[in-house]
This record gives C-alpha cells, sequence and structure tokens, in this order.
C-alpha cells in the first residue's frame, strides 16, 4: 500500500465550478485503484493558507507521492510550497483536457498552462523527481503514465531499508556480480549482512519440523532419484534459509552456491531455494545481490514467481533464446503437464535441483546492474 496526496489547484479567474466537477469524477475514478491510499482536501485549492490547513492533517513521512492536479490554470506558489514540504517526495503534475469553449468563446479551464507553469517552476528549483501527465485518468495513455509512475514509487518504497542477506560472499571468480555497498546504500537504500556458510552448514534444528516438510517434498515433487541423506539435506536447508531470513528480518538471501555447498555440505541448495522462492522470499544464486535486488524490484510490482536464468543459447532461425540455470525455479511456475521431480544430475550427483517444464505465457527479462559508474536496468 502507498500513500498518496491528490492537490486540486485552482483560480477563480477561470471556471471553478468546472474544475471541481471535474476533480470530483477524476476522484472517484482514482479511487477504485488498488493498493493506493488516498489523502485529498474536501474542496478544490486556491490559496497556500488552504493547502496549509489541510497539510496539517498528515505526518509528512507517510507519504509516498504527490499527485499535482490542474483542475484550472493556478498561480505557482501551490506546486512550490508541495515541494518545500515533502523534497525527498515524487510529484506527477497532472494536465486534464480543456471543455468545450464557452458561449462566449473563452477558455475554461487553461489547465495544461498551468501544469506546464508548476513542472517548470519545480524543475528550475531543482526538484528532479518530477513527471507530467495529460488526460483524463480514464484514458488509456494516462493509465500507463500513471502506472508507470506508480511502480517506481513502489520499488523505491521496498528497496529504501532492504536488507541483503549475503551469504559466502559471490561465487568464484564472479567479479561481474560483485557490489560496493556504500553506493549500494547511498544510492539504492539497500544495505548488504555477511553470513558466512558455516553458519548455515551448522543451524540446529528441530527434528520433528525437518521430517513434516520431507513429507511436503515428496508430495510435491517425484523424489526417486534421491536417497534419504539427500532429501534430509534439502528440508534442512529450507527451514535454515528460512530461518535466517526470518530471524535477520532480510529481504532476500544472495547465496554463494558453489562451490562449497556440493563439495563441504553435500549438495547444491538449488532446491531448497526454489522451495522458498515458490513460498514468496526471495534467493538469487551465486552470491549475486543486485539478482536480489531486481527480484525485490519485481516483487514490488506485483511479480510472483521469479527467478535467475542464463542465456544459455540463441537460436537464430526461430528468433529466439533459451533460458537455462541449474534448476532454481519456484514449482509454481509448473505447466501442470510435466514431470516434477528433483534431480540430481550435476555436481558429481550433488546438485539436489528441480526439473520441470515452465508454464506458457508472458515473460519479463530484466536486469539491475551498475558499471562504469553507472546504473543500468534493461
Amino acid at each position: 500500500m502507498i500513500n498518496l496526496i491528490l492537490v486540486p489547484s485552482v483560480r477563480s479567474t477561470y471556471e471553478v465550478s468546472e474544475g471541481r466537477r471535474i476533480f470530483n469524477e477524476e476522484l472517484e475514478n482514482l479511487q477504485k485503484m488498488q493498493d493506493i491510499n488516498w489523502f485529498y482536501p474536501s474542496d478544490v485549492i486556491e490559496y497556500t493558507e488552504n493547502l496549509e490547513a489541510f497539510l496539517n492533517k498528515m505526518r509528512k513521512e507517510d507519504i509516498d507521492g504527490i499527485v499535482l492536479m490542474s483542475a484550472t490554470f493556478h498561480l505557482g506558489d501551490i506546486a512550490l510550497l508541495l515541494a518545500q514540504k515533502f523534497y525527498d517526495v515524487p510529484i506527477l503534475c497532472w494536465a486534464v483536457p480543456e471543455p468545450p469553449y464557452s458561449s462566449e468563446g473563452r477558455v475554461r479551464l487553461n489547465s495544461l498552462v498551468g501544469a506546464h507553469l508548476d513542472v517548470s517552476n519545480l524543475k528550475k528549483i531543482g526538484k528532479k523527481d518530477v513527471e507530467f501527465v495529460y488526460g483524463s485518468s480514464k484514458s488509456e495513455h494516462f493509465q500507463e503514465k500513471f502506472i508507470e509512475w506508480i511502480n517506481i514509487i513502489k520499488i523505491n518504497k521496498t528497496l529504501k531499508g532492504a536488507k541483503i542477506g549475503l551469504v559466502g560472499g559471490h561465487a568464484k571468480t564472479f567479479l561481474n556480480i560483485d557490489v560496493y555497498e556504500p553506493l549500494l546504500l547511498k544510492e539504492i537504500g539497500v544495505t548488504v549482512e555477511h553470513i558466512p556458510l558455516s553458519f548455515v552448514f551448522n543451524l540446529n534444528l528441530d527434528r520433528n519440523s525437518i521430517e513434516n516438510l520431507k513429507e511436503e517434498i515428496e508430495k510435491t515433487y517425484d523424489t526417486e532419484k534421491l536417497n534419504e541423506d539427500k532429501k534430509s539435506k534439502v528440508c534442512k536447508l529450507i527451514v535454515s534459509f528460512k530461518r535466517i531470513l526470518e530471524t535477520g528480518k532480510f529481504s532476500a538471501l544472495a547465496v554463494r552456491c558453489w562451490p562449497e555447498f556440493a563439495s563441504y555440505y553435500g549438495i547444491s541448495p538449488c532446491a531448497a531455494m526454489a522451495w522458498n522462492m515458490a513460498q514468496g522470499s526471495i534467493l538469487s544464486c551465486e552470491g549475486d545481490v543486485l539478482g536480489a535486488v531486481t527480484m525485490l524490484m519485481l516483487k514490488a510490482i506485483g511479480c510472483k514467481d521469479m527467478y535467475l536464468a542464463d542465456i544459455s543459447q540463441i537460436i537464430e532461425k526461430d528468433s529466439s533464446l533459451l533460458m537455462w540455470h541449474c534448476g532454481v525455479a519456484p514449482h509454481t511456475l509448473w505447466d501442470g503437464v510435466s514431470k516434477k521431480s528433483l534431480e540430481t544430475y550435476f555436481a558429481g550427483g550433488k546438485g539436489v535441483t528441480t526439473d520441470f517444464v515452465l508454464k506458457p505465457g508472458h515473460v519479463t527479462i530484466v536486469r539491475l546492474d551498475h558499471t562504469d559508474n553507472e546504473w543500468s536496468f534493461s
């Protein structure tokens, strides 16, 4: 849930009654959107004194974004006061379509000019998080722009204060997924806490919870290729990862999944990671912190089923790609037809992974990265 302020601004030299009617109509439509808690005044606002009285009723730290509706043309002091009161809060300046001219041939709202004034003023004082949208909230263009703006707010809110547990560091020689933690905190808002692999390997766990979980695993997967020791190890890792996430209050775990897991613990953690992913947790392979951050961003905007994968093949004749990884996809992505099993086909028989056909449908492929002092999201 995010908290948004809606401020309808007017000037009495224009048709305030029409601006008020449009505000009420648009507000009714906006309130149908999910996951948004709206704050708005009881009437349109012309003077900063009225705005001050409205703003004094709420806590500034609770507000995630401001929608400044240009209900008619208005002076720039409304937007400037909002920027001063909520310096770090993004503002969306909204111009509504002009209704038919009056019988005297006069412009009735002049909304677009008011919104342009707001955007220009805010940009000139150095406010960077300012966006502009034109149209009715019922229009497709408005909805696309508004949802994009909302998603950015959701992502920023999710990442601010997020904490990634980095289990064992990144995979051997994988310098490409290393991160500079002070920069990650400064510019993205995410902290990293290091967890030794030995801590995961040696957690004391309740035996009953392991046995109960083993029954669930056997109901979910075909486990005929796993002996009892491997099943127990998978279950122990599932419980261990869950405990670490909960007790450490981590938003996600980035796990150095090789070579130590197979060499010293006895199995790879892929299947255990996949199980926890199916329960809604986020775990990334190979100690990939930015992979975990990317999945947090996706989760913030409503993505439920995700995992890390490599581009394994380019099939030019079909203009297609083969996405593959060791077997860490959550079983919530199962197609419902294929065999769904736990396999040990790699790492000398110690690579316990998930194996099934993914369900068909649209796929989002995305990655947050940092190279040459620049962030990229592609």
